[in-house]
Parts: structure tokens; C-alpha cells; sequence
């Protein structure tokens, strides 16, 4: 016998510890996955409003103890009046049998389960408890409303009436279960004085009362200082980032605002921006026609809000109904562009603790770095011509040969077959007074002794240019910068003519210029740079100079001008601090060769030198791309390293 006392004994003792040991694991893996010590915290402080009627009977904490079959709800009602000292008066409809087994109930809690069960309804009456169903009950309460005026202060009465009538008043008479209350849409607002109008009996007036007074608080007004990012980015990054789960409204101008479905939500009052409704009091009149004076340039960025629906359905009767989430403005977000503020209207202390760590994290010093461009382009050019000519000239037989002309008889002292000459004029210089064009030569045979001449041309050419572009400048990290060295150029010319109208019948003329501006370097560098010493370019570097122009053979004007490009688009381009990236190899190269001679004795070898013209062409350009970062280190940040060394 002791022998199994012990073991039941060593056996509770081992069931113990493993059920210890297993909660412990337990814990620390629950502490693992968030559920620990190292949680969130759930917020506290939960309020509680009723929304049930304060209808009070006599002797309602007596005791009530009742065991019953198939009793008739008349008979079990008039024991409970009994009971209360009350008389009792049932409408038309009331009847049904009852089975319950009720034990230390208080008489308040029994008349509440019995009538509910029943679907019925109680009110008292001068000492009377009346006991009527749904249908009468809506009669009798409507008889009995009157009109009430509660005043809002700070937020939108409209939305509150909004709440009353579809979640606490509900339709189809729902509310008209409560004692005391009436079913339907009973509140409305006056706009003009921000009020509640409540049309129903006391208990709705009380009830909305406590409503009103559980939500109709002043929103808390928060200011955050922003000082290395703007404003409007940081208050964009709150809307998008921080708060995705909550809806954010947008109207066609920009600005946002809550609301559902129609109904106008927000605060009330101006203070922190104004109701959401109207997006000019939410700007701070930065939108609209720009004709009023905006003093601070406040900004609405996003109005955010966490509106919904929740369907619900009677089992029994298989009617649905919805309720509604109170259609207030959670919070807006706005911001001041010069002064460098973001303002929060509202939002809960978690939400504004999110805000808080989430400007500290984010609003931080965007690095730079101090980068130095040399672009360089060298144009080199270089012609080499030898040139070799040959005239005779005698009395029946003339020659030119050599040059760019071949062979070709000499103009002036041609072959004569018959004849002695003639003068040549200019047809377009006739002289009215004399009658006669202006003479220009004359064309005769050759009278002198045969002449044989020979003329040499040598000439060696070497251009050389060089362009610099040298500009520094200051980048900002995930910043696009450009650097534009570019000029303006006459591109086209168009010539009209126009019929000036007058008596001397001369047209007037019309000249148009387009203007083009891409002559010349063109530089667009996006940097990231890195903690580790490192800049990441994203370069662009655009160069254009003018190759040629076509001009119209009728005016002479330029019809085209045509350019020579040199566009690169390097993407990742990594360099260290302080060294010097070179982009090269942007080389262009021409050469050509002109060779004119005489036939036959051009072909001759060494001699046919002599009767040959040679003409050799060669250009280069090269550009080159030098650019050197060097990031810049603030000196609060340099101290701050040092002392952390």
C-alpha cells in the first residue's frame, strides 16, 4: 500500500515538472514569434458608453426563483408585477407559452430575459408596467417624441446623426426592442450652428447625449519639425509608407479628405486645418485661382480615415441590416512648406509615437559630394597636295594638262581651223550708250613662238583644336543634376512673301527663324553615394556641334542644319572618393585621297610623277570624359566620428 502511494507521489512530482518545463519552452518560443515580453503593447483604457435604456421597475434587486412549463407569459408577467408592486397592462398580441427554470435571478434581469425571449417590449407608465410587441411598442413611442437640440462642439454632427440612425437607432425596428427607445432614423443636424437634433423619447435623448459625449472631443494638434528632407516628401511618406491599411481620399486637386459614401466627415471646427469636406480651408488657400494671399502655405497632404460596413441578419426573420463605423476624420496630415512643419490633426498617442520614430529614422542628412567635370575634345586635321600643271601653247595647236582639269585645250589660244578670232563679251553688262557689251578677252591663235611651261605645287596643311569644358558642382545623393553648356543656333529660315497691297505693287517679305539650343555639351549625372566611400554615377554626357547647313538654292537661305553627335548613357558608373574616372576611346577618324593625271603619261613609273596631281586629306577627334567625386563630410559629422573613435 505505501509502495503505491509512493509511486502516485513520484509520478504527480514528474508530471509536474514536465508540465513546467513545457510552459516555459512555450513561453520563450511565444517571445520568439512576438507574443512574449517583447510585444507591442495592446492599448488600454477602454471606455465603455450604454446604449441601452435606464428604465428602472420597483424591487428590482428582489430574488427571483421559478421553475415552469409551458405557463403562459400573461400569468408569469403578472407575478413579476406582483413581485414589483406595479400594475400591468398587456396590448393586443401579447400571448405565448413559457419554460424556464430561473434560480437567485434579480426580478430586473428575469422581466429582461423573459421579455426578450418573447419579443416583447416593457415600459412603465404611472406605476404601470405595459407590455406591448415591437409593432405597438413603434406606435406607442412615436406618440411620445419630442424634439431635442444637443450641441457639438469639435466634431462633424453630421457624422454622429449618421452613427445614431444606422448602429445605435437601427431601421425596421430594431432600437424599438430597447425599452424606452425609439427605432428608426430619429437624428438630424442643423449645419448652420454644427447641432444635434434628436426627435425621439428620453431615453433616445439620453443615449445620444452619452454618445455625444464620448466622441465630441477636441482633436490633438501635433507639430513635427522636419530639417534635411521637405516637407511635402516627408508628409507623402507618411500618407503612402506609414498608414497603407487606412483609406486615403483624394479630391481632383490634390489635396485629400475622409469621408463615406457621401457623408461629409472631419472635425468641426478650423482649428488644425478645418473640416476635410473643403479642400480650400485644408490648403490654407494654396489651391485656387491664385488670387488670394497664402500667409504660411499650409498643405493638406492626406486625410486619412477607417470607415466601414458590417452586414448583419435577423436568423429568424432573415432581414439584414448594416452598422456602420462612426464617420469621423482619423487624422490628417498637413504640411508647411516654409516653415519646414508637418502638422497631424488627431490620431491616437500610438499613431502619433509611429509618426514620431518614423521622422526621426527617415529625416536624415542626404550625403553630397563635390564632383569636378573635364570633358576635352582635340580635333586634329592635316591635307598634303601636290599638284603638277602643264601648258604649250603654239600657233596651230594649245594645251592645258595637269591640276583637277586632265588634258584640255587652252580657251584662249584653241585649234583654228579657219578664221582669226573673235571678242568675247559679257552678255550681262550691255552699256545704252555706246550700244555694245563690255569686252572680256579675246579668242585668237597663238602668235608668238611656241611656249612649253610647267608650274609645281606643293602645300602641307596641319590643323590642330582642342575644347575644355570644366565645370564643378555640388551633387545631392538619388538627385538628378544637369550641366548645361549648351548654345543657340539659327536651325532654319523659312521666307514668305507677302502682298504688301499698296500702289507700288512691291511684296513685302516674311523671314521666320527657328532657334534650336542643343549646340554644344550637355551633361545630366545622377549620384548615389554610399557610406562606404563610394560614388555611383548614373552619366549622360550629350555633345553636338554643327556639321553643315543646307541652304536653298532659291533664297539662300538655311533650309537644314545638320549636327554631329556624340551621346553616351553609362548607368553604375562606381568610383572612390577623391579618384578620377576616365571615359576615352571616343575617337572619330577620316582620311582621303584625291589622284588626278594626265593619261598615259601619269602611268609612266618615276617619270609619270611629273604628270600626276595628288591631294591627301586626314582629320581625328577624340573627346574625353574626366570626372573626379570627393564627398562631402559636415563637420558635425566628422566630430561625431572622432569622438566615437
Amino acid at each position: 500500500m505505501k509502495n503505491k502511494i509512493r509511486e502516485k507521489i513520484i509520478a504527480s512530482v514528474l508530471l509536474s515538472a514536465f508540465m513546467v518545463t513545457n510552459s516555459v519552452t512555450a513561453t520563450f518560443a511565444m517571445e520568439d514569434y512576438g507574443y512574449g515580453a517583447g510585444r507591442p503593447a495592446i492599448r488600454s483604457g477602454a471606455s465603455q458608453v450604454g446604449i441601452s435604456s435606464d428604465v428602472t421597475i420597483p424591487n428590482a434587486g428582489s430574488v427571483v426563483n421559478l421553475s415552469l412549463r409551458d405557463a403562459d407569459i400573461t400569468q408569469v408577467l403578472r407575478m413579476f408585477a406582483d413581485q414589483a408592486g406595479m400594475n400591468i397592462i398587456f396590448t393586443e398580441g401579447v400571448e405565448g407559452n413559457v419554460t424556464m427554470d430561473l434560480v437567485n435571478i434579480p426580478l430586473k434581469d428575469a422581466l429582461d430575459l423573459v421579455v426578450k425571449t418573447q419579443k416583447l417590449y416593457y415600459d412603465i407608465k404611472a406605476n404601470t408596467l405595459v407590455i406591448s410587441t415591437a409593432e405597438s411598442a413603434m406606435n406607442m413611442a412615436d406618440r411620445s417624441k419630442t424634439m431635442t437640440v444637443i450641441p457639438v462642439k469639435y466634431v462633424n454632427a453630421l457624422a454622429l446623426s449618421h452613427f445614431l440612425n444606422k448602429s445605435v437607432f437601427s431601421p425596421k425596428g430594431k432600437g424599438a426592442t430597447r425599452p424606452g427607445m425609439s427605432g428608426g432614423f430619429i437624428a438630424a443636424t442643423n449645419p448652420a450652428t454644427n447641432d444635434l437634433i434628436i426627435t425621439g423619447t428620453a431615453q433616445d435623448v439620453a443615449i445620444a447625449r452619452s454618445i455625444v459625449e464620448q466622441f465630441d472631443r477636441k482633436p490633438s494638434i501635433t507639430t513635427f519639425k522636419v530639417n534635411h528632407t521637405t516637407p511635402a516628401e516627408m508628409a507623402t511618406a507618411l500618407c503612402t509608407s506609414l498608414f497603407p491599411s487606412m483609406s486615403i481620399v483624394t479630391d481632383e486637386e490634390g489635396s485629400s479628405s475622409g469621408g463615406a459614401a457621401g457623408i461629409v466627415t472631419g472635425f468641426a471646427s478650423d482649428e488644425g486645418g478645418g473640416d476635410s469636406s473643403s479642400s480650400d480651408s485644408s490648403s490654407g488657400g494654396s489651391s485656387g485661382s491664385g488670387s488670394s494671399i497664402s500667409v504660411g502655405g499650409a498643405k493638406l497632404a492626406c486625410a486619412l480615415s477607417s470607415i466601414q460596413k458590417t452586414e448583419e441578419s435577423d436568423s429568424e426573420e432573415g432581414d439584414t441590416y448594416s452598422l456602420e463605423s462612426l464617420p469621423l476624420l482619423n487624422m490628417s496630415v498637413s504640411y508647411f512648406p516654409t516653415q519646414g512643419t508637418i502638422q497631424v490633426v488627431g490620431g491616437s498617442e500610438s499613431q502619433l509615437d509611429m509618426i514620431r520614430e518614423y521622422i526621426a529614422m527617415n529625416d536624415k542628412k542626404t550625403p553630397q559630394a563635390y564632383l569636378e567635370v573635364q570633358i576635352v575634345e582635340l580635333n586634329e586635321s592635316g591635307s598634303k597636295t601636290f599638284d603638277n600643271q602643264w601648258q604649250f601653247l603654239s600657233k596651230n595647236f594649245s594645251f592645258n594638262a595637269g591640276g583637277t582639269n586632265g588634258f584640255q585645250t587652252n580657251k584662249m589660244y584653241p585649234i583654228f581651223w579657219a578664221g582669226h578670232g573673235y571678242t568675247l563679251v559679257d552678255p550681262s553688262s550691255f552699256d545704252e550708250e555706246t550700244g555694245r557689251y563690255t569686252p572680256i578677252g579675246y579668242v585668237r591663235k597663238w602668235g608668238s613662238s611656241p611656249q612649253l611651261m610647267y608650274a609645281v605645287k606643293y602645300l602641307v596643311e596641319n590643323k590642330k583644336g582642342r575644347v575644355l569644358a570644366n565645370p564643378r558642382v555640388l551633387l545631392t545623393s538619388g538627385q538628378k543634376s544637369v550641366i548645361d553648356l549648351t548654345s543657340d543656333y539659327v536651325s532654319k529660315v523659312t521666307t514668305q512673301y507677302l502682298d504688301a497691297g499698296s500702289s507700288s505693287g512691291s511684296a513685302q517679305v516674311q523671314k521666320d527663324y527657328e532657334i534650336s539650343d542643343d549646340n554644344g555639351i550637355k551633361v545630366e549625372i545622377t549620384p548615389f553615394i554610399s557610406p562606404d566611400g563610394y560614388v555611383t554615377l548614373d552619366v549622360k554626357p550629350k555633345y553636338a556641334t554643327i556639321a553643315s547647313t543646307v541652304t536653298d538654292s532659291t533664297t539662300g537661305d538655311i533650309a537644314a542644319t545638320l549636327l554631329q553627335r556624340r551621346d553616351l548613357d553609362l548607368k553604375g558608373v562606381r568610383i572612390k572618393d577623391g579618384e578620377t574616372l576616365v571615359i576615352g576611346g571616343m575617337i572619330r577618324e577620316a582620311e582621303t585621297k584625291n589622284v588626278s593625271k594626265i593619261p598615259f603619261l601619269g602611268d609612266i613609273p618615276v617619270v609619270g610623277m611629273f604628270f600626276r596631281s595628288t591631294t591627301t586629306n586626314k582629320t581625328k577627334e577624340e573627346m574625353v570624359i574626366m570626372l573626379t567625386p570627393q564627398i562631402v563630410v559636415d563637420t558635425e559629422d566628422a566630430v561625431a566620428e572622432d569622438v566615437a573613435l
